[in-house]
């Protein structure tokens, strides 16, 4: 008999993944932490009983995650990741000569020891000198950071219940990420899907207006998610994300200087959750 993942997207639905075996069950202080080896994705890692990422499909969420900030900052020398401990979105960042140094804040060391092993394809960051790890809280290490970043990154999983990401959706967390930046810093957060979990993207989305110049959101679609519709959203001291210097990103599988442009277009869908100085700017650009 075939073993099946399943996770419930809402009452009315659910994702289904067909599971080859499982490589790794364990639970950690902060959540339950597992690794599937799927049929149609390979090894995935799944927090908490949600599907957070897989080896087949990664590539479109961490490219876009990463290329669309690096390619409208014109020097991201310095650049923080909060969250992200499976290493994918770090991989990504440092594929730019631009960065200089990536520091990744993760609160669970579980998921950084799980994906070295199961997940190499993600984990190759680990090992570039240009790497620096904290296992920490992100919030926490925001109020005393090492020194201003260029760009910060949360990567993180969504804001349910009480998990160790709902923190990062706050008003609070997104003070304290504009106090950690350059004068000339940008940041991106993921926003989940619109489909199922409008809420997200509507509070981070007014959130980050209400502290930063600029906001813009932008999309993707990633197989893996809920409705495959998937949004972030970015707060910038400076450089609009819709502004940017088209480089070539010679091993993209995804992203493309076209599909950066493209991304700032909303779907009425979307456009309606996010503030309406955003919706506007993003739809004159258009």
């Amino acid at each position: 008999m075939a073993l099946w993942f399943s996770e419930t997207a809402s009452p009315g639905h659910r994702l289904d993944w067909k599971v080859k075996r499982m490589l790794f069950s364990g639970q950690s202080e902060l959540q339950t932490v597992e690794v599937l080896d799927t049929e149609q994705f390979g090894p995935s890692l799944v927090l908490d009983g949600i599907m957070q990422t897989t080896t087949g499909d990664e590539y479109i969420y961490h490219e876009m995650m990463a290329w669309v900030p690096l390619n409208a900052h014109p020097r991201p020398e310095q650049v923080l990741i909060i969250g992200g401990g499976d290493g994918g979105l770090a991989r990504e960042v440092l594929q730019s000569p631009k960065v200089k140094e990536v520091t990744l804040v993760e609160i669970d060391p579980l998921v950084i020891e799980v994906s070295r092993k199961f997940l190499p394809t993600h984990g190759a960051a680990f090992d570039d000198p240009r790497f620096k790890l904290v296992i920490g809280d992100g919030l926490a290490y925001l109020a005393k950071p090492d020194h201003h970043y260029d760009l910060i990154l949360v990567d993180s999983t969504d804001p349910e219940g009480t998990g160790p990401g709902s923190v990062l959706y706050t008003e609070e967390f997104h003070q304290r990420v504009r106090s950690a930046l350059t004068d000339q810093g940008l940041y991106v957060q993921q926003s989940g899907t619109p489909t199922y979990n409008p809420e997200v993207l509507r509070d981070a989305s007014h959130s980050v207006s209400r502290v930063f110049p600029i906001c813009r959101v932008y999309w993707c679609v990633v197989p893996t998610y809920p409705g495959g519709l998937f949004t972030f959203t970015s707060g910038s001291m400076k450089y609009d994300l819709m502004q940017f210097q088209a480089t070539h990103v010679n091993h993209a599988r995804w992203y493309t200087a076209a599909i950066h442009r493209a991304s700032f277009a909303l779907p009425p869908i979307v456009a309606r959750l996010v503030p309406n100085e955003v919706s506007q700017a993003q739809s004159r650009a258009e």
